[in-house]
């Protein structure tokens, strides 16, 4: 009986996945989901309670494990002194963007959801849970900077806000333009490197 429920639920998301990506969220139809599933709409909330519920079941653990991901990379540096960390500041994107990347490349078709596909304001949302991750690093780094006596540049909110997005909207563009692997790392590294020597001036580096 398990074994039957798992199939059920598989034929339930495969049909879900080729749906959204065919429509989007709005346009999706747990009626043609049904009908490519062989199952009845109802069974369908048998397993999922919603249109949303089916696509965070989707979408939600690759999604996660992006901010997972981020938050360890943002924790690491955080436990450096910081002395190393303005020392080692370049040398992050050498290590860190090139595994975010390929963790998205690995899961392309779920971000191509989440990304493109997803309900109104869902990416925004989710952009911001990463960008928030990076703003809260980048006021520790700046007020390590001050404590270590560099003459750090007058900076706000909105900029930091505006600055800490830029990375998660290369991802996006990587994915809505199709961008091929090997290519969007190369990129990430180049505007990762030119966002870190940005980060050097700010600083007073």
């Amino acid at each position: 009986m398990s074994a039957q429920i798992n199939g059920t639920r598989q034929a339930i998301l495969q049909a879900g996945l080729q749906e959204f990506m065919k429509y989007g969220y709005e346009g999706a139809s747990l009626r043609r989901i049904a009908k490519e599933a062989m199952v009845t709409t109802g069974a369908i909330y048998g397993y999922f309670p919603s249109k949303e519920a089916l696509f965070d079941a989707l979408t939600g653990e690759a999604a996660d494990g992006l901010l997972d991901m981020y938050k360890q990379v943002h924790v690491e540096f955080a436990s450096l002194p910081p002395e190393k960390q303005a020392e080692v500041l370049e040398g992050i994107t050498d290590h860190s963007v090139p595994d975010m990347v390929n963790y998205v490349y690995d899961r392309f078709e779920l971000f191509q959801l989440l990304f493109l596909k997803s309900a109104a304001g869902y990416c925004d949302s989710y952009l911001d849970q990463l960008a928030e991750i990076e703003e809260r690093s980048s006021w520790d780094f700046i007020n390590a900077m001050k404590e270590l006596g560099h003459e750090v540049m007058d900076i706000d909110n909105t900029l930091i806000h505006i600055i800490s997005r830029s990375f998660f909207r290369q991802l996006l563009e990587f994915v809505a333009h199709d961008v091929p692997r090997e290519k969007a790392i190369s990129y990430s590294m180049v505007l990762g490197r030119f966002q870190h020597a940005g980060w050097k001036k700010i600083m007073g580096l």
